[in-house]
């Protein structure tokens, strides 16, 4: 990846995530930006954003950082606030919530776009988070 794709990744998910109401940015000691600002971190954040779809683990981010898995689990987990699959996690359901808000695609492309094999996982995991089907969610 180019820096400059890298760069506008990151100027992208930082406006997603501000207009994201339930997107929660700590403060820079701790959260997406100090994620950003750490160069191990960086990295898995822009694989993550990069390739959201992709079958992501903690041993797969770990092996791209050049890091080992429990080692990279604990500093990610420090620096960002949650541990790296708990962060891909909130991060699908946010991209999956403004998916839904433009109301371009139908929930099983939607469940493909941010990782999920099937329109049913997809519609358990959103319910959930958000507290509601992506159906409902979407009206």
């Amino acid at each position: 990846m180019t820096e400059f794709v890298v760069v506008r990744l990151m100027e992208l998910l930082l406006v997603g995530l501000l207009r994201d109401e339930t997107f929660e940015v700590k403060a820079p000691s701790s959260g997406l930006l100090a994620g950003l600002a750490d160069p191990v971190i960086a990295r898995a954040l822009a694989a993550l954003h990069g390739d959201i779809a992709r079958p992501w683990t903690t041993s797969v981010l770990a092996r791209l950082c050049g890091t080992c898995r429990s080692g990279f689990s604990t500093h990610f987990k420090r620096v960002v606030g949650v541990a790296p699959m708990t962060y891909l996690h909130r991060w699908r359901m946010a991209v999956a919530r403004d998916e839904l808000r433009k109301g371009r695609l139908a929930i099983g492309e939607i469940a493909l776009l941010v990782g999920f094999r099937s329109g049913s996982a997809f519609s358990t995991a959103f319910s959930r988070v958000v507290g509601c089907s992506p159906t409902r969610f979407a009206a």
